[in-house]
């Protein structure tokens, strides 16, 4: 019955018009920022180099909690609030298989949803060079990899540790105010780690507090040069730049 469930969650959410909702705003907040070059990096580094790119995921994926929350939130209890949980379970379907598969077929839309600001993003510093809202010297050349890397590295996993912990809430509480309350601990959390990195003998304490990676992020860049930001993946871990890691 796992597939079953994950493919009805999966068509559910599909052909809900919130999902659509979610991915268009996504993709207009991407394309606007990308194509007047509205990025949080200096002047000199282009605006889609792959230090652009990942600090505006990471930046993304802090907010993006909020459509996790609506996305992932919403399955188990779903089913609470239309009383049909217990008509579910007198079918042959596990417990497993039933969480399994809305969780997985939820976490799925949210990933496909999430997609949208990569897209807005590519068209946005596409059409940047000739559109003439920002200088064309701004915009670097396209590479598939500046997006997909720190995607797998920073924006899906961000969205996966916050999707999980709202699923996981309204499933062992089966309300759906605990998502409030969740994302009220995890700003807590993130602020905790802005206040920690202003002491630099405790970065390394603050790249492993910071549940978003934003501070993780500018540590780990934080001696980069503008062409190593603007041809440099982030790395996966260590905290001086490349250059510096090959002396």
């Amino acid at each position: 019955m796992f597939k079953q469930i994950f493919l009805f969650e999966l068509k559910y959410r599909m052909s809900r018009p919130a999902t659509w909702a979610y991915f268009g705003i996504l993709f207009l907040f991407g394309f606007l920022t990308a194509i007047y070059g509205s990025v949080p990096v200096s002047e000199k580094t282009f605006a889609n180099s792959p230090y652009s790119i990942a600090n505006m995921l990471t930046i993304v994926s802090l907010f993006g909690m909020l459509i996790a929350s609506a996305v992932m939130g919403v399955p188990v209890h779903r089913d609470i609030e239309h009383g049909v949980k217990d008509y579910l379970f007198s079918y042959p379907v596990t417990e497993k298989g039933y969480i399994g598969g809305r969780f997985l077929g939820s976490l799925l839309v949210l990933f496909l949803i999430s997609l949208g600001l990569q897209l807005g993003m590519m068209l946005g510093f596409g059409l940047g060079p000739v559109a003439g809202l920002e200088e064309a010297e701004r915009f670097g050349p396209f590479a598939f990899s500046y997006y997909l890397h720190p995607t797998l590295l920073l924006y899906w996993p961000n969205l996966l540790f916050t999707g999980t912990i709202f699923f996981a809430l309204v499933a062992l509480t089966r309300k759906v105010m605990t998502t409030y309350v969740g994302s009220i601990l995890l700003f807590i959390a993130y602020l905790l780690a802005n206040t920690l990195v202003s002491d630099l003998e405790m970065r390394d304490l603050v790249d492993i507090l910071d549940p978003f990676a934003l501070n993780t992020l500018s540590n780990a860049t934080r001696y980069w040069t503008t062409v190593e930001q603007n041809t440099v993946r982030v790395p996966r871990g260590g905290s001086r730049s490349p250059a510096a890691r090959a002396q």
